[in-house]
């Protein structure tokens, strides 16, 4: 290959040859120029400031390498969803590297496992349920390691500029970054001990992962930015919602019935479609538990008028229906798993159990891909789902031999079988709206947010951490592709539900059994304020306001047009907070949101001072500019 040639940043006009390697060709900009070196990589088009890349598998290559003079960066990343959400949160941490310091981001289905082997030097494994939902529970990385598991995307800034570089791929990838000897590298590559595919094999200079690469003027909030804007206008998808029946909107308002867990039937179902739909919600999920067994997907006998009536029946009280799935994975003693055994993934000789003591289904296998498709074809059809929420551990590794892919390629098979799958779901039913909840266990890419409509912020249901997430995530995503899923926290009501109000389909996970009068009041308040802002919020920027104290759980959202929705749940113990809004200054007109109330305030850096129920509260109010 030819030695890499400067690259300048593309910001203003730029002049590339489609095709052609970066090594090969110089992006030639009117106002801003960081020179660098790109090699591997093929421009293949342009968006924006980003150039979309395709790489090539080539034995022993990085995907990717960068190179540009300095003696220090500053990066960030970021902490993917996990269930030590409430210590780590979903945050993007930031490392500042100078000589000599290297940090190492895996993205991957099973990031924390990998970056503990890593750090521990051991080889990359498939974790078993005894791992816990972690994977090595209690092991994760500390904050200061160096090796970190982190969504597959990476900001590096350094003189005044902030190289983006995003990656379309869910198998396990890394990224590393390093400074040594005045000059930053930046490299990419799947790492070999789970894509080591034979000698001569076929996959070898066939097409890799899609990458996205842009140089932007400013530090990491200028590329944190511009990532999002690739999102919004390039990756993510709006559904079609005319399949449901009423006047539904995105994001929406949906029931779920895992407050109850598995102690479902069509008699408690129905209970629960009465109580959500009198609030508001406009689909209803029937999550784990009405299934025969994971991989037997048909209703089980506590369900005897089957889905179908189900589905109808929500239909009737105006809100669409939505079933849970672990299509990747199926019980030891279902159907599937004891005729086709051979289906099974395997890794180094290990058929582990995962999630809820289930089997993964090697995905990377066609026959056993090809089934799973016809099973989803059926289930959307037969139940009339117009929206499908999948979950667990889908992409795996494996290294059978006797199945359709490569023995050192089985992640990489069943990654893009993943997609195969989930993109054909939504071709064939495009009024079908797609949820991700563990996203094949492994953190967030551009290939997995193309191929939804949303994604899970959090599994633990829980007011304050569930904002970390949507803070955190909202820096890259649109707010309306974050589900918010309500648990039933001890809170007063107002306390527990604001923070709700903000964001995107907000998912109501508890037993509506346990609502007291004044909780069904305030829901279905709250609703209808979750309508009326929706719109606006779409594509509104998301922060943390302070507050007095920090155990207070507190969000903000900053329309287009200087509008700001502020959310904060206060426990009580107090009658007055102050509120610093981030990034907002001037005159406005305040708005409680609750009563209708408005009032003129200025709003300087002192913030706002606000009263507040003593016994505890939650406070809404939004901010007009004057």
């Amino acid at each position: 290959m030819a030695a890499p040639m400067p690259l300048a940043a593309p910001v203003t006009t730029t002049t590339f040859s489609t095709g052609s390697t970066l090594s090969e060709r110089r992006l030639r900009v009117t106002e801003f120029s960081v020179p660098l070196s790109v090699s591997r990589a093929a421009v293949e088009s342009h968006a924006g400031p980003f150039q979309r890349l395709t790489t090539t598998l080539r034995q022993g290559a990085a995907l990717i390498e960068i190179e540009f003079a300095t003696n220090a960066v500053m990066m960030e990343w970021l902490h993917p969803f996990s269930w030590d959400a409430g210590l780590r949160g979903v945050v993007a941490p930031r490392r500042r590297l100078t000589g000599g310091s290297t940090i190492c981001l895996h993205a991957g289905p099973y990031g924390t496992a990998d970056a503990v082997a890593h750090r521990n030097k051991k080889p990359m494994r498939f974790p078993d349920a005894g791992d816990g939902h972690r994977y090595l529970a209690g092991d994760a990385p500390g904050a200061h390691e160096d090796h970190q598991d982190a969504a597959a995307w990476t900001l590096v800034e350094s003189g005044g500029h902030c190289v983006v570089l995003a990656w379309e791929y869910s198998g396990s990838l890394t990224t590393e970054v390093s400074v040594r000897d005045g000059r930053a590298r930046i490299v990419s590559r799947l790492p070999a001990d789970t894509f080591h595919p034979r000698s001569g094999s076929e996959l070898w200079n066939t097409a890799g992962p899609i990458g996205w690469l842009a140089v932007v003027p400013g530090g990491l909030d200028a590329g944190a930015s511009a990532l999002r804007s690739l999102v919004i206008d390039e990756v993510v998808s709006a559904p079609d919602l005319s399949g449901m029946p009423a006047a539904a909107e995105f994001p929406c308002l949906v029931a779920n019935s895992w407050g109850v867990q598995e102690n479902t039937s069509t008699e408690r179902i129905l209970t629960m479609m009465d109580a959500t739909a009198a609030i508001g919600a406009e689909v209803f999920v029937v999550d784990k538990g009405w299934e025969r067994s994971v991989g037997d997907w048909h209703a089980n006998d506590r369900f005897g008028t089957g889905l179908r009536w189900l589905s109808d029946q929500a239909r009737e009280r105006g809100m669409g229906f939505g079933v849970w799935c672990g299509f990747g994975n199926a019980d030891p003693r279902s159907p599937v798993a004891l005729e086709h055994p051979d289906w099974l993934a395997t890794w180094r000789g290990s058929t582990p159990r995962l999630s809820f003591e289930n089997h993964a289904i090697c995905l990377g296998h066609d026959p056993a891909r090809d089934w799973i498709q016809d099973e989803l074809r059926r289930l959307v059809t037969d139940f009339r789902l117009t929206w499908f929420l999948h979950d667990f551990e889908s992409i795996a590794r494996c290294d059978r031999d006797d199945h359709t892919h490569d023995p050192g390629a089985g992640e990489h098979a069943a990654e893009l079988a993943w997609h195969h799958i989930l993109r054909t779901l939504k071709a064939e039913f495009p009024q079908l709206v797609v949820e991700n909840c563990w996203n094949g266990v492994r953190p967030l890419d551009l290939a997995m947010i193309r191929s939804h409509h949303t994604t899970i912020t959090e599994d633990h249901c829980v007011a304050r951490w569930n904002s970390l997430a949507k803070v955190g995530l909202g820096r890259y995503l649109p707010l309306d592709w974050q589900s918010a899923y309500m648990g039933a926290e001890d809170l007063p009501p107002r306390a527990r539900i604001a923070p709700y109000v903000i964001g995107g389909p907000w998912v109501l996970m508890d037993d509506p059994e346990s609502w007291s009068a004044e909780t069904r009041e305030t829901l279905a308040q709250a609703a209808a304020l979750f309508k009326r802002w929706r719109d606006p919020l779409r594509t509104a920027t998301v922060h943390r306001p302070q507050v007095d104290l920090e155990r207070y759980d507190a969000v903000q959202a900053s329309t287009a047009d200087g509008r700001v929705l502020l959310a904060v749940g206060v426990p009580g113990g107090t009658d007055e907070i102050r509120v610093r809004p981030a990034e907002v200054e001037g005159e406005f007109r305040l708005t409680d949101e609750w009563t209708g109330e408005t009032c003129p305030v200025s709003v300087d850096q002192d913030g706002i001072r606000l009263r507040v129920d003593p016994a505890g509260d939650g406070l809404l109010i939004s901010l007009t500019p004057a």
